[in-house]
């Protein structure tokens, strides 16, 4: 009976834990410009796919969240660079970039996504709300290298046309 308490206690606090965590995000994103939309997975799929992504690249995410489109870009074999302003967020990227093994080819910046080196991306990743894409646009068009390929989730950029457009995924190239 003891163990049985004991477990259900710590499922309680792991419960806790959880909201608290969740709860912590949500309140973090209200401060910050870009707010946290975890990408699914068919999306992701369609994203790395446009992307073309080869060993040896830089791919640049801009707002990096969680990390996930990262470590689908590193099993591609690219240097994957997140920006990122939530502290937890970049917490748990780092968590599971060690337990992923992914230490030498994952990195995340507690910085502004509009102090991007975006000179050395040969693919940037964005997503943003659609208010803002005109401001994305500029930035990357005035700042990444010719040739660079561009993937936007969700909101297109409101003055591009797409080379490609796959289940709301769009494929720009500078």
């Amino acid at each position: 009976m003891p163990l049985l308490v004991a477990a259900l206690i710590l499922l309680v606090v792991f419960i806790v834990l959880f909201l608290v965590l969740g709860l912590a995000i949500i309140i973090s994103d209200l401060f910050l410009d870009l707010p946290y939309v975890a990408t699914d997975k068919k999306k992701i799929q369609t994203i790395i796919k446009l992307a073309n992504i080869k060993k040896g690249q830089t791919v640049v995410d801009l707002g990096s969240g969680d990390g996930r489109l990262l470590f689908a870009a590193a099993k591609k074999g690219a240097k994957a660079v997140g920006y990122e302003l939530n502290p937890l967020l970049i917490a748990l990227t780092l968590i599971h970039t060690k337990l992923k093994g992914l230490g030498n080819q994952v990195w995340v910046q507690k910085q502004s996504l509009w102090k991007a080196d975006l000179k050395v991306a040969d693919v940037i990743f964005v997503y943003s709300l659609k208010r803002d894409m005109q401001k994305f646009e500029d930035f990357i068009y005035k700042n990444a290298k010719k040739g660079t390929r561009i993937v936007v989730n969700t909101n297109s950029f409101p003055n591009k046309k797409p080379q490609k457009q796959e289940n709301g995924i769009f494929l720009y190239v500078i």
